[in-house]
């Protein structure tokens, strides 16, 4: 009988396997990627293709969702579309097995079982995969760098990757990252195995986060070239204590750190030899073969916004042909792809005396060795460590390595365009008024929309302690701030609607040019110890400095600051005599502002001022540059000290954090010194960190309408609450609704009491509910002086069809794509729970909702009899603007399907009496008294504006739920801004082409006329800047 259910039981598995195999063969027979990834507990992303793609892939942001694979409990599971890429040249390869970095794993090889006749038996691999022509693919995994202490089941068995393929690489961060090769059955016994058996934990007992499937680029850093310039590892012995593990850690991030070193070298190494587009690209990879269905031919996405950093380098560094694809490489300094200074000599191969160390010239450091050494290593030539060779053939490309005129793309200038007549609209009784819809340029942002602080880094800790303090520093509610991923800074959208630009860490070849191109077009640039100082100032050469060095340095007022060094130093080169640092004019050079030349793109020239404003005492190198652009007006500043690094982040090391702490209100003050003074950012109390920051003030909530409603929501929430106390728990909010004779707890950001029998001093109940018309939205209200965000408290719960939450200050909100959403005091905002079923006629085109609700928003004053005169529209999809250029609100919607019904949670904002960060409707009110002062509009309160707009989105719930969407498209075309609007679109050869806007399908995507007369549906690439920009032609369904 066991015997019967051990058979069964493998044959089901078996089945099982083949399965799977099957389902992701399918997929990986297109440019898609498997991802399998763990949220937080309580969480739920929706299958958010931002989340569902690892951040260490450089086209995340073009990631889209296109199957739902697996989903239970925080455990999730999808199809990806296009396959997403990942460069591993700043990545470490595996040391020889067995090992102990960075976790401990077997030999590749297992000796058989043998008896003493059979002692010659030989080896076999501990893996066999397929043959690399036959569907060998690529793996990332992450995982916790903290091991489990205890497994958390008896059934966690941690799982050796080394089993399930070759490793290939490995990162450390915030997590693990390793990529591995397998083939497709290897990856699906590997699922099996962990997600789909909820056994998520690897070799060292190191908690799984994630496994993706990805496209390798790059080649890692060589760990035998590496380990040669690091001390003796701590790590003797499989099993370590915590203490022992801390140590381990260390030495892994130590590692990290001199595989950045190399990278940056070898980088530097490629620049200062004069490299041009003909010159072979080192640590690109190109895999010998793709997973693809035998039958079908599949052409990879050539979209620009599919470009790897190692292709963007490629791309950014080809000048434009202007001859023969034969022709030999330029020699001149102006054909240069890299920034030189007018004056110097053009490279000349064998002759330039710059490729030999001189007498006066430092020589190389280890590191630079090590770099040369893995030049020689992947080039396959002899290469001295002293002296680079010469290269007189161009390499033969093959069609996998041409950018098909990307470079054309990447270069052309894209600061403004014409204006484009609008047309009338279908409904002209209720036309919007006639004005050209611009793109506007940066003299002119502060009035559009808010202005976007973003920070690009390398690292996941970098960018989220940059984060944290530029918001600590930074004026509220004026701008929003935001990382910058590779795949977006490739697209360029962000360019336009940007104030600052901050950089940390190392920078790929082709991310640095098109960042310093903003700088060149009179952007503002704040470099945190990040080597984009090279393309901005070449003449710089690099000293080495220990890792976590504390140097002192002075700026301004402030005298011998100790401070976190970078773990380079950047040296004046003495090519330049103004700039030398090895004669007594060095000190005298600080107060000189030397002038340099620099190319942009498009190949134009600017001039520049370089000043240094601080340097440090230990190496008496500058500490803190600032250059400025004198055609633009572009300024960037260069910190080599981490203005960016809590003290908090160095607690393991006492006598530095105690220094660190001390010095930590210094570098607060200079940090927003800096800001305010050379970058032109508005700072907290106008003197940044000097001023206290007034703290959030949390008050309770009030449930409000009739008191029947009232209790029979309260009814049916009585089983979300906890015992008897009217307590739901939800993974962002605990909420508690009080009675008379309740005691309410401390309101804080995770806890908020609502009482039930109160009334708000600072809300009119009176004239909220006699403007009010509706039968059910907006009738029960849970008022909020100050919450974290009042999505929380709608989100994972069922509510009842028209509840509102109306916040009058958010600590924390959120907009569309996790988007940072601004809450200035003045704002009406709302949130709306709505019901639908999925059969009724809203339910069917279900996407069409967001277009309603914004609809609703700004019909509600221009189908007034008063406001109808404010030149108020719809901006697609989901923002509302005033004067056709300046954004006044927005909103996000998310649904929730719970069997036959939908539920949906809708949060909105729109200013009304907040006059920053740009515009609101009561100044537009006021503006019009102004101009007609005989026909004056009373100022609106927030109140009534709320109760007009609920009026509206009933109304027009109502009117298309009976089928008549004529009615809805005719009233949304006479409110928006696109009726004839041109715009560029992608095409499916990855050209762009002019398109006139016609409308949008059921769903609400886009529809253009091509110049050819056919309409086309296209939709956004995934760029959360501006969802106009980009705009493609489906690839797949």
């Amino acid at each position: 009988m066991l015997t019967l259910y051990y058979v069964s039981a493998t044959v089901l598995q078996s089945w099982r396997i083949q399965k799977a195999c099957s389902k992701i063969a399918e997929h990986l027979a297109h440019p898609s990627s498997i991802a399998f990834y763990t949220l937080q507990a309580g969480s739920d992303d929706g299958f958010d293709p931002a989340l569902a793609s690892s951040e260490l892939c450089g086209n995340r942001n073009a990631a889209k969702v296109t199957d739902i694979l697996w989903l239970h409990a925080n455990q999730r599971g999808c199809c990806l579309r296009p396959r997403q890429t990942l460069h591993i040249t700043p990545w470490i390869s595996f040391p020889p097995a067995p090992s102990l970095l960075p976790f401990s794993y077997a030999p590749d090889t297992i000796t058989p079982v043998s008896t003493p006749t059979e002692a010659d038996v030989p080896r076999r691999q501990r893996v066999s995969l397929s043959a690399p022509d036959e569907g060998r693919m690529q793996l990332l995994l992450e995982a916790h760098i903290e091991p489990l202490q205890r497994p958390s089941s008896e059934d966690t068995i941690a799982i050796r990757l080394e089993d399930y393929g070759k490793l290939i690489a490995w990162k450390i961060d915030s997590h693990l990252a390793v990529l591995i090769e397998t083939d497709v059955e290897h990856f699906t016994q590997l699922l099996i195995t962990t997600f789909l058996r909820n056994n998520l934990c690897i070799n060292d007992q190191l908690p799984l986060l994630r496994i993706e499937s990805v496209q390798r680029e790059g080649d890692p850093q060589p760990f035998e070239l590496l380990a040669k310039h690091l001390k003796r590892q701590s790590r003797i012995s499989v099993g370590l204590d915590k203490d022992g593990w801390k140590k381990h850690m260390e030495d892994l991030r130590a590692v990290g750190v001199l595989a950045h070193q190399a990278t940056e070298f070898e980088y530097q190494r490629n620049r200062s030899e004069g490299r041009t587009k003909s010159d072979p690209i080192t640590h690109v990879h190109h895999p010998t073969s793709e997973v693809v269905a035998k039958a079908v031919a599949v052409v990879e996405p050539t979209n620009k916004a599919y470009l790897s950093p190692a292709r963007m380098a490629e791309a950014c560094l080809k000048p434009e042909a202007k001859g023969p694809p034969t022709k030999p490489p330029p020699t001149k300094g102006d054909d240069k792809p890299t920034p030189v200074k007018s004056g110097e000599k053009p490279i000349t191969g064998k002759d330039d005396s710059r490729l030999t160390p001189t007498k006066g010239e430092s020589k190389p450091s280890d590191l630079q060795k090590l770099a040369a050494a893995q030049q020689q290593k992947i080039e396959g030539v002899q290469v001295s460590p002293f002296k680079p060779p010469t290269l007189t053939k161009p390499p033969i490309l093959s069609k996998f390595d041409e950018p098909a005129k990307i470079s054309d793309q990447l270069t052309k200038p894209r600061k403004s365009f014409e204006a484009v007549k609008t047309l009338n609209s279908p409904l002209s009784s209720r036309a919007a008024p006639l004005r050209p819809v611009l793109q506007r340029n940066k003299d002119s942002l502060q009035d559009a929309k808010p202005l976007n602080v973003l920070v690009y880094s390398d690292s996941a800790s970098s960018r989220e302690s940059t984060l944290a303090t530029i918001q600590q520093l930074l004026e509220c509610n004026v701008y929003t701030i935001y990382p910058l991923m590779p795949q977006q800074v490739a697209q360029k959208y962000w360019m336009e609607q940007t104030a600052l630009l901050v950089v940390c860490g190392s920078v790929a070849p082709g991310i640095g040019q098109i960042l310093v191109d903003y700088f060149l077009q009179g952007g503002k640039l704040l470099s945190l110890c990040s080597d984009i100082l090279h393309f901005v100032l070449p003449n710089y050469r690099t000293a080495e400095v220990r890792e976590h060095e504390l140097v002192q340095f002075s700026y301004d007022k402030w005298q011998r600051v100790k401070m976190m060094h970078h773990i380079f130093c950047y040296h004046p080169s003495p090519v330049k005599k103004h700039f030398s640092t090895d004669s007594e004019e060095s000190a005298k050079s600080h107060s000189r502002k030397p002038s340099m030349e620099l190319k942009d793109l498009a190949g134009h020239n600017h001039n520049l001022d370089v000043q240094v404003l601080g340097t440090e005492e230990t190496w008496n190198t500058p500490s803190l540059i600032l250059a400025k652009n004198l055609q633009s007006g572009g300024q960037a500043v260069f910190s080599q000290v981490h203005l960016e690094m809590n003290p908090s982040e160095f607690e393991s090391d006492e006598t530095m954090h105690f220094i660190l702490k001390q010095n930590d209100r210094t570098r607060l003050e200079i940090f927003a010194d800096l800001l305010g003074k050379y970058l032109d950012m508005q700072v907290r109390g106008g003197e940044g960190a000097d001023q206290p920051q007034s703290g959030v003030v949390y008050k309770h909530a009030y449930f409000l309408g009739r008191y029947e409603a009232k209790f029979e929501l309260l009814e049916k929430l009585r089983l979300r609450c906890s015992g008897s106390d009217n307590v739901i728990a939800t993974p962002n909010l605990t909420m508690k609704f009080c009675g008379k004779d309740d005691k309410p707890p401390i309101a804080n950001n995770n806890v908020l009491p609502i009482l039930i029998h109160s009334c708000p001093e600072d809300f009119s109940t009176v004239d909220y509910f006699d403007k009010l018309k509706t039968e059910q939205i907006g009738r029960l209200v849970i008022y909020a002086p100050v919450v974290s965000s009042s999505m929380h408290l709608i989100n994972n719960l069922e509510l009842i069809n028209g509840l509102a939450v109306l916040p009058v200050q958010q600590t924390s909100g959120v907009g569309r794509r996790n988007n940072q959403w601004l809450s200035p005091p003045g704002c009406a905002m709302f949130s709306l729970q709505l019901h639908l079923a999925m059969d009724s006629a809203l339910g069917s085109r279900m996407p069409l909702l967001q277009h309603l609700i914004g609809t609703a928003i700004v019909n509600s004053l221009r189908g007034h009899e008063q406001y109808g005169v404010l030149d108020i529209s719809l901006k697609w999809p989901n923002d509302i603007y005033a004067n056709g250029n300046q954004k006044i609100g927005g909103l996000v919607i998310n649904t929730t399907l719970q069997g036959s019904q939908a539920i949906v949670n809708i949060g909105s904002g729109i200013n009304l009496d907040n006059s920053k960060p740009t515009v609101c409707i009561n100044d537009l009110i006021r503006e019009y008294n102004a101009r007609v002062p005989n026909k004056k509009l009373p100022i609106l309160k927030y109140e009534i504006l709320i109760a007009m707009i609920f009026n509206e989105i009933e109304r027009l719930l109502l009117e298309v739920q009976i089928g008549d969407f004529d009615s809805f498209y005719d009233l949304y075309y006479s409110l928006w801004l696109h009726s004839g609007q041109s715009i560029r679109i992608n095409l499916k050869n990855d050209q762009e082409q002019e398109a006139e806007i016609v409308g949008i399908d059921d769903f609400g995507f886009l529809k253009v006329k091509l110049p050819s007369g056919t309409i086309e549906i296209v939709q956004p690439d995934g760029n959360s800047f501006d969802m106009l920009k980009g705009l493609i032609i489906p690839k797949y369904q």
